[in-house]
C-alpha cells in the first residue's frame, strides 16, 4: 500500500509515495538504508527555481526529516507514553512537536544536546502535533503535521518541556548549514 510523504534533505523537499512495506513509516525507514520515491515532486530549498519531477533515490541518513501521512501504526500495539514539549534545530529547519517517551524515562529537560535527550532512540523520531519551519527566501515558512519524523543525528540543538518555547520564537537560532544536494535523480533531467 502506498503512502504519501514529504522528506526534507538540507536541501530538497520531495514530496511523492512510496510503498510501505511496514506497519509504520518510522519503522520501516529506521529499518533500511535508503529509499526510492517515484515521480517525486523535488524543489530545491536553497536555490528556489521551479520543482522537477524525478525519481530519487534519498539515503535516510541524509533525511533531516518526514512528513507522513496515514494512520500512526495499529493502535492495538501503541503503548502509553509521556508527552514533552519539543523543539530541535535540524540544519537550516526548526521543529517542535510533542516528543513520546517511555513513563520513568525523562529525558534531562536543560540539556540542549541532542544525542543526550534523544539517546538510545531510532535514527527517525517521531514528533507529534508538530511543526517544520524555515526562511525562504527572506519568509519564514511553515507547515504543520500530524507526525514529523526529525533525524536525531540531524539535530544541532533541543529544547524541551519550558525552555521549549513557543511557535513564535525565531526560526533557527544556530548556524545555517547548507549541503550538497543528496537526492539522486535517476530520469537524466536536469
Amino acid at each position: 500500500m502506498p503512502v504519501e510523504l514529504i522528506v526534507f534533505t538540507a536541501d530538497r523537499r520531495i514530496r511523492g509515495q512510496i510503498p510501505l512495506a511496514d506497519d509504520r513509516v518510522s519503522d520501516m525507514l529506521n529499518s533500511v538504508p535508503r529509499v526510492v520515491i517515484r515521480g517525486a515532486e523535488v524543489v530545491d530549498v536553497v536555490r528556489g527555481g521551479p520543482s522537477q519531477v524525478a525519481d530519487v533515490t534519498v539515503a535516510v541518513g541524509s533525511i533531516v526529516a518526514v512528513l507522513a501521512s496515514g494512520r500512526r501504526g495499529l493502535e492495538t500495539m501503541r503503548r502509553r507514553t509521556d508527552l514533552h514539549k519539543a523543539r530541535l534545530g535540524l540544519v537550516r529547519y526548526t521543529v517542535s512537536g510533542w516528543l513520546h517517551v517511555t513513563p520513568g524515562t525523562s529525558p534531562e529537560p536543560r540539556s540542549r544536546e541532542p544525542a543526550v535527550v534523544l539517546a538510545g532512540r531510532d535514527v527517525l523520531v517521531p514528533l507529534t502535533e508538530a511543526t517544520i519551519a524555515d526562511e525562504q527566501g527572506g519568509h519564514v515558512v511553515s507547515e504543520q503535521f500530524e507526525t514529523i519524523l526529525v533525524n536525531r543525528t540531524q539535530a544541532t540543538w533541543i529544547d524541551l518541556d519550558d525552555f521549549a518555547g513557543g511557535d513564535d520564537e525565531p526560526v533557527n537560532d544556530g548556524p545555517k548549514v547548507y549541503h550538497a544536494a543528496m537526492a539522486k535523480d535517476f530520469t537524466g533531467a536536469t
